[in-house]
């Protein structure tokens, strides 16, 4: 067993390497979150898209101007008989027939289909910018939940090293009075077993802050560096903790009283009464029902002027080109379609009723959370205004234990005991903090954006 304690020792040889420091600010990280997002880029080109559809659909609002032209052989020409007096038969054309020029088009008259499906596209445009939006708002969220993650575990690294440390500090004093007979050798084992534990505990913590720590690369985008196996807290950086501290990697975040001013106003807010999640359906309704219209307006006539100018070949039977000009009115009326301009109008108005329920769902959905999150907000600040007693007590009893305990009032059960119960006072704080934060960047996520 020994001999595998020195082996262990002699591949793990104590001692700190600074390789770098790892600092990113909250801001950092929603930015770049949101220029790393695929989702949040790929409704962004959604959108995009949307509004060139949009453009596009409006052009049938103008006139169209065309290039036509025509190609035709025919194998038999019709021939006219005439007397021979009058040159015998003639043939009424030409194999070859060809015609080519501009043409323009409009339609006068469509029963207003044209207009409903320019206004359509541009509704579903809003809709793409809408979800854009609210992808916009959902990434965010994750970066900064994220970011609040990082930083807890980071809080709870700290927090053990510091305790790893007093515990040093107390078995160093323990070890000199076994040595002088004034502390049993109970005790000596007892001290050296908290700081084993606390070894132990900060080995966990820091592997728990490497997961965290690239989770929080893959949220937000931001590569994470080398010598993330084991990382640090930055305010640990050149402590003594015994040989437990060696690290490639510091981590520096904001704290909590930096983060916290610019999310207290989302906790007096409201819900946005244009929220996008709900605002979206909201367009899309408002889209179907012009597509509704549309399809109503197929069962209209439908009237279309045109004008042609054209190079025309043969001229009957004269057999060379001439300029034909030429314009005309057209009128569709449909008849009979078995039905489809009525099944595809009920579609849409049908499509309609049906966004129009999600998004009533949409912002009753938002508003429970809101509410429940705001509920949270409100519990976790009372819980931490005990929480704030708690450290208080637990570091001012830890201290008592071993002041009495040095004065031979206490035993070493007791030390430990309170040294434990004050770490996990000041872990329970930092936990609640966390959550604060979580509260708020979702109160801030279904409130107006600011």
């Amino acid at each position: 067993m020994k001999f595998t304690l020195f082996m262990l020792t002699f591949l793990l040889p104590p001692g700190t390497v600074l390789a770098g420091e790892f600092s990113v600010t909250l801001k950092a990280a929603e930015e770049s979150a949101l220029s790393a997002s695929n989702s949040y880029k790929a409704a962004k080109l959604s959108a995009a898209a949307a509004d060139v559809a949009a453009k596009a659909a409006g052009s049938g609002l103008s006139p169209r101007l065309a290039l036509e032209g025509n190609l035709r052989y025919n194998a038999v020409v019709p021939q006219i008989s005439l007397p021979a007096a009058l040159g015998g038969a003639r043939p009424l054309g030409d194999n070859w027939n060809y015609s080519v020029g501009p043409a323009a088009y409009w339609t006068l008259f469509d029963g207003g289909s044209a207009r409903a499906l320019y206004d359509g596209s541009r509704k579903l445009a809003s809709v793409r910018s809408a979800e854009t939006a609210n992808a916009g708002r959902q990434v965010l969220l994750a970066a900064r939940i994220a970011y609040f993650q990082l930083q807890l575990a980071l809080e709870r690294v700290y927090l053990i090293g510091e305790n790893l440390q007093l515990s040093l500090a107390q078995l160093k004093d323990v070890s000199l009075g076994v040595k002088t007979g004034s502390r049993s050798r109970l005790d000596g084992i007892r001290a050296a077993q908290e700081t084993i534990s606390r070894r132990r505990d900060l080995l966990r913590a820091r592997a728990e802050l490497s997961g965290t720590l690239r989770d929080f690369g893959f949220a937000t985008g931001i590569p994470v560096p080398c010598g993330t196996e084991l990382p640090l807290d930055s305010r640990m950086a050149g402590r003594d903790y015994g040989g437990a501290g060696a690290a490639d990697l510091f981590i520096k975040a904001d704290p909590y009283e930096v983060m916290l001013p610019g999310l207290l106003p989302a906790a007096s807010g409201t819900v946005d009464p244009a929220l996008p999640a709900a605002a979206a359906f909201g367009e899309s309704a408002a889209a179907y029902g012009l597509s509704t219209r549309a399809y109503r307006a197929e069962r209209f006539p439908k009237l279309q002027l045109s004008a042609r100018s054209g190079l025309d070949y043969p001229n009957g039977p004269n057999l060379y080109s001439f300029l034909q000009t030429s314009a005309g009115l057209s009128l569709n009326l449909p008849l009979f379609e078995s039905g489809r301009s009525s099944d595809k109008e009920k579609e849409s108005s049908l499509n309609s009723a049906a966004a129009l329920e999600k998004r009533d769902e949409a912002a009753l959905a938002a508003e429970k959370d809101f509410e429940k999150a705001l509920d949270d907000y409100r519990a976790l600040v009372a819980e931490q205004n005990i929480n704030i007693e708690a450290v208080d007590a637990a570091s001012e009893a830890a201290k008592l234990a071993y002041e009495a305990y040095k004065a031979g009032g206490g035993t070493w059960l007791e030390v430990e005991s309170a040294n434990l119960k004050a770490l996990q006072a000041k872990t329970t704080a930092a936990e609640t903090n966390a959550g604060i934060l979580m509260k708020l960047a979702l109160l801030d996520s279904l409130g107006p954006t600011r």
